[in-house]
């Protein structure tokens, strides 16, 4: 019966790729090897670890219109850095997930690896950038350049790719072929903002594109920041403290941010951010004022609702549904969960503490999802289990 599952999940890989704004996020060390590479390479992280159980599949008649996960790329619990068909292709703990507007691609951050890859629409993972053998911060052309931990990326209109290389605290890009350092002084972590190089980051990991000027937005984790590059390198923050890790809405200027690590941007230029250890959902107005769309910074937990009385554990990386919903990774509850613009919380995949990766009839099983992207036809992609699951909705 798992064997069944595998072979349709895969095959789904061939269908068209739906459109929408996404963004990537937060760092999380997620299994006993990533432990151990996280510390070797990259410098211990202090976000939650889990000890994960092979994939299972749960039966389901043939005619079911239940909704489904099922593998989209990659091998459960099998780790590497082999491109090819989809079902052939490994990666080694993925986390952020993107769209590139202009063919339906899917382009990952292949952390552990330190890789950026792609997905096509009709099923096939390439290498776009990186090397897996070297862990430095390098640029020049793509197969050529290096990285040292790629965490998150967005994708903007003409097919740049933007990368928070979140452990050499530097924001990358990657462009006809070609990647250069946009801002953040390698391997330094601090707080300045400033052009290009001259300013520094302290572990950037959400990232999207502005629609409306191209700018791009990164979510500052260490530094509780919110910060602004213009296309030319020019670095501002437009929210929260330094050092400060806090909860307060109202003015952006005036905000408090703690451990801000998602973020993505609506056409209308309106701002959410998820924050780790606030354990919510912030809404950015484009008029600059801050309110909290979903979750409770005083309290975390597994329930669905409106508002406040929505809770979350340990959320990482979230993008927006061609419907304006945001789809959120709820890391801690091993969940994905789906908000409405006026913050009504559901979850569509997962079963909380359920630490497995179950194929199947939803709500299935997940480990620590990470990174999320809209998908073929309605579904939502999930980096989970060293691998790309897709959520389909029930007809």
């Amino acid at each position: 019966m798992a064997e069944r599952w595998l072979q349709v999940a895969v095959s789904i890989g061939s269908s068209s790729l739906l459109t929408s704004t996404c963004v990537a996020a937060m760092p999380i060390t997620r299994r006993q090897t990533l432990q151990w590479a996280s510390s070797l390479l990259l410098g211990a992280s202090p976000f939650a670890s889990s000890t994960a159980t092979p994939a299972s599949a749960a039966a389901s008649s043939p005619g079911e219109r239940a909704g489904q996960l099922s593998l989209f790329a990659g091998q459960i619990q099998l780790h590497g850095h082999t491109d090819g068909p989809v079902g052939k292709a490994t990666f080694f703990d993925p986390r952020g997930l993107a769209v590139d507007p202009r063919n339906g691609d899917i382009i990952l951050a292949d952390a552990a690896n330190a890789l950026i890859r792609r997905i096509t629409p009709a099923g096939e993972v390439s290498t776009l950038a990186g090397g897996a053998e070297d862990r430095v911060n390098k640029d020049g052309p793509a197969l050529q350049a290096r990285f040292v931990g790629p965490d998150a990326l967005a994708v903007a209109l003409d097919g740049t790719i933007y990368i928070a290389d979140s452990y050499a605290n530097t924001i990358r890009v990657l462009r006809n072929g070609e990647v250069s350092t946009l801002a953040g002084q390698v391997g330094r972590q601090g707080y300045a903002d400033g052009q290009g190089t001259a300013a520094q980051f302290n572990h950037p990991v959400g990232i999207a594109v502005d629609p409306r000027t191209g700018d791009v937005l990164v979510a500052d984790a260490y530094n509780n920041t919110l910060r602004r590059i213009s296309p030319k390198g020019r670095v501002r923050t437009i929210g929260g403290q330094p050092g400060v890790n806090d909860h307060r809405d109202g003015l952006l200027k005036q905000a408090l941010f703690n451990t801000p690590v998602g973020i993505a941007v609506a056409p209308d230029g309106t701002i959410y951010v998820s924050e780790f250890f606030n354990q919510d959902v912030r809404k950015i107005t484009p008029q600059g004022m801050v309110g909290t769309l979903a979750g409770n910074p005083a309290k975390r937990g597994d329930t669905d609702g409106r508002g406040v009385a929505a809770l979350f554990r340990k959320p990482q990386q979230l993008c927006l549904d061609a419907h304006g919903n945001i789809i959120l990774a709820d890391g801690g509850n091993h969940k994905v969960r789906r908000i409405t613009p006026a913050g009504e919380v559901t979850t569509l995949a997962g079963q909380g503490q359920l630490d497995k990766v179950e194929l199947g009839p939803l709500p299935g099983a997940l480990i620590t999802p990470y990174g999320v992207a809209p998908g073929p036809q309605g579904s939502v992609l999930v980096s989970s289990g060293e691998a790309v699951l897709r959520i389909t909705q029930a007809a």
